[in-house]
Order: structure tokens, then C-alpha cells, then sequence
């Protein structure tokens, strides 16, 4: 059993990238945000961020591409893959074309991806951007300033993903890449078990 979970260990180290230390503080993405360059189509910086304890998602806010705040709890009622990745991850990058793929087939069904950039630099918004429209991923992504991973939990290896039910509950978390398959077995069993009870 113990030389399993080494196994394993390593396996998941192996499927993940140590997430950079941040060089940068919040005053980095509000001046960005003050400048005008808080997003650009499907790539916004984080506005604000609301730690809870407990199973429910930490709320966060972000710019939609009309420029209008949108919260993950105003997705209640859907299952919300939450991916934490970085451009200059290996692992990250990987998994990017399978996640899009499913978000696209599922979206109709109530599935929606938020991803949560881990980049740092000085042109976030354009460089992520700029990402996103090269490898085709049209799905939300927000740049974090250390204020979701933290209130995530401290996030130290990415990709980390969270599966967030319809009722806005963290319904499962996983470290380390995973594959179309996977993901697609995951989003269906939350999908099929029904609707929020109002």
C-alpha cells in the first residue's frame, strides 16, 4: 500500500508544474485594471475575490467581454469545471485542447469552464489573450493575482482543477493532467444528477 501511494505521488508530481511564486501584488492587476486593459474577449484580470469556508466555491468576479462583472455564483445551477493553469506550463497546455473540446460539447448541457491563469508579467491580459486565440480556447479565462488560489487553498501545482456542482458546492478536486475521458466521464455524472431544488 505504501509503495502505492509513492507511485502515485509521483505520478501526480510528474503531471504538474510547481507553481511560480508570485512577483507581483494586487496594486500589478489594479493598475492594469485602471488602465483600461482589464480584458479582452474571453480573457479578463480577476475583480474581486470572496474566500468561503467550508464545500461552497470561493465567489470570485471577473470582466465579461462586454466589459460587465460576472461571479462564478451567478453560474449556480450549472457544473462549473474551475482550471487553475499557466501559458508556460507543460502539463498545463497538455490538457487545454481536451478541456476546450468538452466544454464546447457540453456547453448546450450546462457545463461551463472557468480558467484561472497563473501568469505574471506586465501585459497579462494581452499575452494571455493572445494565448487563448492561438490554441482556439474560447472558454472564460481570468488572471488571478494570488487572490483566488489562495482563497482555493493555496494552490502549489498546477493544472489544479475543481468541479463545482449546480448547487455551488466544490464537488470534486484533482491535481495533475487528465484527459478528454476523463473529464467528459466527470462533467456527465454531475450533469445527470439533476437540477437545483429551489
Amino acid at each position: 500500500m505504501i509503495k502505492k501511494l509513492a507511485i502515485l505521488s509521483l505520478l501526480a508530481m510528474l503531471s504538474s508544474c510547481a507553481k511560480q511564486p508570485s512577483t507581483q501584488t494586487q496594486k500589478a492587476s489594479t493598475a492594469q485594471a485602471q488602465s483600461g486593459t482589464n480584458h479582452i474577449a474571453n480573457v479578463s484580470i480577476v475583480k474581486g475575490v470572496v474566500p468561503i469556508a467550508g464545500k461552497a466555491a470561493s465567489d470570485f468576479t471577473w470582466y465579461d467581454s462586454d466589459g460587465k462583472s460576472v461571479s462564478l455564483s451567478d453560474l449556480k445551477g450549472k457544473i462549473v469545471l474551475v482550471n487553475f493553469w499557466a501559458t508556460w506550463c507543460g502539463p498545463c497546455k497538455s490538457e487545454l485542447p481536451d478541456i476546450e473540446a468538452v466544454s464546447k460539447e457540453y456547453a448546450a448541457k450546462g457545463f461551463v469552464v472557468v480558467g484561472v491563469s497563473e501568469d505574471r508579467g506586465d501585459n497579462l491580459v494581452k499575452d494571455v489573450s493572445d494565448f487563448a486565440r492561438d490554441n482556439g480556447l474560447t472558454y472564460q479565462i481570468v488572471i488571478d493575482n494570488d487572490n483566488i488560489a489562495n482563497a482555493y487553498g493555496n494552490i502549489n501545482a498546477i493544472p489544479t482543477s475543481f468541479l463545482v456542482n449546480k448547487e455551488g458546492q466544490i464537488a470534486e478536486k484533482w491535481i495533475g493532467v487528465r484527459d478528454r475521458a476523463f473529464f467528459e466521464s466527470t462533467v456527465k455524472k454531475y450533469l445527470n444528477q439533476g437540477s437545483v431544488t429551489k
